[in-house]
């Protein structure tokens, strides 16, 4: 017999002071609540109910494992009611991982607004270039979301596109006075190149697009990094030219430490992605960070 349904047998019973009354508020049988009842006492090992024809009353031990059901029972609510308000408003330990160069320009920032919009939840910020490669990956390092600028393309994760970051090939005047200004990309392969890991495929080609259509080429590295921010620092030492989202070096550009190359010739935007491990659902956490960050950066130029 359920230990639950007879709990509530019981206390309809009492509280009804009818069988049949309990019977009906409960859409069952008056015979099966009665059992209900049988049932709980015989568990029990004590008499809860005296029963007549006439009449019902509560024994002494019947009117303290009342108390308990009903104590149990409220707590239940309690519970349950903490359970949906988690669900409206997120609470407990969320874990981010974000690429260090990204997210010391920009999206610790991101995250700290979050932070101070949701403050039931535990926020974490990890800063680093982590490879996820499946969704294991994310359990096993007890990350909720990560951040990329690039696609994992792995059927375990989930990826959501919450904007796009603008690529740019530059280098500094030092290194051009010295190696000469490419006019078309194809230039690019007499020239030392810095190279940014672990966004493209293949990191080695660099993809343009011109009046004549797209071109590609592959560009010999003296230097390479997986931090645009380390990238930039090569490239004002001028060890050669790179390709780097432009908010790792807006504030060279404008200073004249790096000039901008090939103004004739687009670089696509690449997407930036919120990923999370496949789950039937996304944890509301993780779905109301998405949102938020997918709002914060449309509203904010983060190129």
């Amino acid at each position: 017999m359920d230990r639950f349904r007879t709990m509530e047998s019981y206390v309809r019973v009492v509280r009804a002071g009818s069988f049949t009354v309990a019977a009906n508020q409960l859409g069952l049988s008056r015979a099966l609540v009665w059992r209900h009842t049988g049932e709980l006492e015989t568990r029990l090992g004590v008499r809860l109910l005296n029963r007549t024809t006439r009449s019902l009353s509560v024994t002494d031990e019947g009117r303290a494992y009342l108390d308990f059901c009903e104590q149990m029972f409220r707590q239940i609510d309690v519970s349950e009611h903490a359970l949906g308000h988690a669900r409206t408003e997120p609470a407990g330990p969320l874990k981010v991982a974000v690429p260090k160069s990204f997210g010391t320009v920009h999206m610790a920032d991101a995250v700290v607004d979050f932070a101070k919009v949701q403050p039931r939840l535990r926020v974490t910020l990890i800063l680093e270039d982590v490879s996820f490669r499946r969704g294991y990956d994310f359990v096993e390092r007890g990350i909720d979301l990560a951040v990329r600028i690039s696609s994992l393309q792995n059927a375990s994760v989930i990826e959501h596109a919450i904007g796009s970051i603008e690529w740019i090939v530059c280098a500094s005047p030092d290194y051009l006075a010295q190696a000469g200004r490419p006019a078309k990309p194809a230039d690019l392969s007499g020239h030392a190149c810095l190279v940014h890991v672990n966004v493209a495929a293949n990191d080695h080609i660099w993809r343009f697009q011109g009046l004549k259509g797209a071109l590609a080429v592959k560009v010999t590295s003296v230097f390479a990094s997986n931090s645009a921010l380390a990238l930039r620092k090569a490239a004002r030492a001028g060890l050669g030219i790179t390709l780097v989202p432009r908010y790792s070096v807006a504030e060279d550009l404008a200073s004249g430490m790096l000039v901008a190359l090939l103004p004739r010739y687009k670089i696509a935007p690449r997407p930036l992605f919120a990923v999370h491990p496949r789950a039937a659902s996304a944890p509301q956490k993780v779905q109301v960070l998405v949102d938020f960050l997918r709002d914060w950066v449309a509203a904010r130029d983060v190129n």
